[in-house]
């Protein structure tokens, strides 16, 4: 499949756009990455970068497909992921637009702990060249979105607790970084501790 398609099995709704409360700090800090051009499109017209912020055990809201391009969201851009199983890789979601096809990849983060409540996916090719040549967490070369994404972020936290190191590089999906955190500003403050690190390197 070609790059910024949905990949998983899902079931989607269409419903009305989401209420502004429910994507309010997300679009908050959407602005300023937008801003700083970790999320956007690239050349080719393929949009990249995603957030996304649990709402409830197994719910979270997220940035829809294909909206890098756009400077800021409207709720017709955000999507309620519902339910969702990373073994069977389905998911489940609702409103006004389908969500990121890298949706599952971040339901999978929350099932690392119900203590992470904020998900981020930046492209960065410097920052994603640091990680890899310091060494940082890193998947695999499989492709974003795909069932073998999902294999490897389990992987690569089944030893560790994953707050304590919640960052890593997508092997398989050139500049591609996740970010995590307890909240959205822990995981924006992680982000840019790891770009005072770029700049300072």
């Amino acid at each position: 499949m070609i790059d910024g398609v949905i990949k998983y099995t899902f079931d989607f709704q269409q419903t009305e756009p989401l209420k502004h409360e429910q994507f309010t700090e997300i679009e908050s800090l959407r602005k300023r990455l937008f801003a700083l051009n970790l999320i956007g499109v690239t050349d080719e017209g393929i949009g990249f970068g995603n957030i996304s912020q649990r709402v409830g055990r197994d719910s979270f809201v997220i940035t829809g497909t294909q909206t890098g391009h756009l400077a800021k969201l409207q709720g017709e851009h955000y999507a309620l992921i519902e339910a969702y199983n990373d073994k069977e890789f389905y998911l489940k979601s609702s409103g006004a637009i389908k969500p990121s096809s890298e949706a599952l990849t971040h339901g999978t983060i929350y099932n690392l702990s119900f203590d992470i409540s904020a998900v981020i996916h930046i492209h960065s090719k410097v920052i994603w060249n640091f990680m890899l040549k310091n060494n940082y967490l890193k998947t695999e070369d499989v492709a974003y979105g795909t069932k073998e994404m999902i294999d490897e972020v389990n992987r690569i936290f089944s030893t560790i607790e994953p707050l304590s190191n919640p960052k890593f590089v997508m092997l398989g999906h050139e500049d591609g970084v996740i970010i995590f955190g307890t909240d959205l500003l822990s995981a924006e403050l992680i982000l840019y501790e790891m770009l005072k690190k770029v700049v300072n390197a």
